[in-house]
């Protein structure tokens, strides 16, 4: 879990803590107050120095029901942010000094409002009210099944 960080100052080396959660969930950072303190970037540095987790932002009025380890719902009025480093191509957060900025290339995110579904074994989104894009353009499709 992420004890110490300026949200100003996230993505500089060493200003974000990290240290063990509860336990909840393996292999996962969660913060929260996420959305209204604009702590998105301590995410992506959490994500960053440790691209085999995946990075959680629980807005206000938004929780997740996690079932069986395998899919999560969001629940709430607020929105939920998941970040990835798995498909991370590069960074220099392990070769700067302290007090540097750090780059990162392809770090991938999601936003999730109430209803979607994100399944942690596959790493998909399942929006609940889909619009596939294309060309710039939004084009309504049915709800997904799922």
């Amino acid at each position: 879990m992420i004890y110490r960080g300026q949200s100003n100052e996230a993505m500089v080396k060493g200003e974000v803590q990290i240290t063990a959660g509860l336990g909840f969930i393996d292999s996962v950072i969660i913060d929260t107050h996420f959305v209204q303190r604009g702590r998105i970037g301590r995410l992506f540095y959490a994500v960053a120095s440790n691209p085999g987790i995946l990075g959680i932002g629980l807005g206000e009025d938004a929780g997740l029901l996690i079932t069986e380890g395998k899919t999560m719902e969001a629940i709430g009025s607020g929105l939920t942010i998941v970040v990835e480093g798995r498909d991370i191509i590069e960074t220099n957060i392990y070769n700067v000094e302290m007090g540097t900025p750090v780059s990162v290339e392809n770090l991938k995110v999601h936003v999730m409002s109430i209803y979607d579904k994100f399944d942690l074994q596959q790493h998909k989104l399942f929006i609940n009210k889909t619009a596939k894009v294309l060309n710039n353009h939004a084009l309504n499709i049915p709800d997904n099944d799922y």
